[in-house]
């Protein structure tokens, strides 16, 4: 039992650490070739973790899935082409208290249509042993 409360207080303090992906909102549409801003976004916590970096993919559901959806799709084992991979070193948001990086970034010349996840996969160390966590959201976005 006191396995399980620890793994639970570990569980909740590293989703603490997440990113979430503010913008685009989901369901958005784009065409090959239009650049968009993915806003990574993170809250500001008084534990301490170190930023890493992020990558942001792009993977076509088209015959994957059902049609017109990611449904059952899992970008933690893929996240597809790949349109960023680098540092993640997020600042404060003007006005706010969360943490954000913006990231321009451009669909493929040639990318399938349809339905495709958009992820963001996150690495950081958490706490003072650098505890290396790597989480990956996703949404669904739509290239026509």
């Amino acid at each position: 039992m006191k396995f399980i409360v620890v793994l639970s207080a570990l569980v909740s303090f590293v989703a603490a650490q997440g990113v979430l992906i503010k913008a685009p909102p989901p369901l958005s549409t784009f065409a090959p070739g239009d650049s968009f801003v993915v806003d990574v976004d993170r809250p500001d916590t008084l534990t301490g973790s170190q930023e890493v970096s992020v990558a942001i993919g792009l993977l076509s559901c088209v015959g994957e899935a059902p049609a017109g959806t990611c449904d059952g799709i899992d970008t933690s084992l893929e996240i597809g082409t790949v349109l960023y991979a680098g540092p993640y070193t997020p600042q404060i948001r003007p006005g706010g208290d969360d943490l954000f990086q913006n990231f321009t970034v451009t669909v493929p010349e040639g990318f399938t249509t349809g339905p495709a996840a958009l992820s963001v996969a996150h690495f950081f160390l958490d706490g003072a042993r650098a505890w290396p966590v790597v989480e990956v959201k996703n949404e669904t976005v739509f290239i026509n």
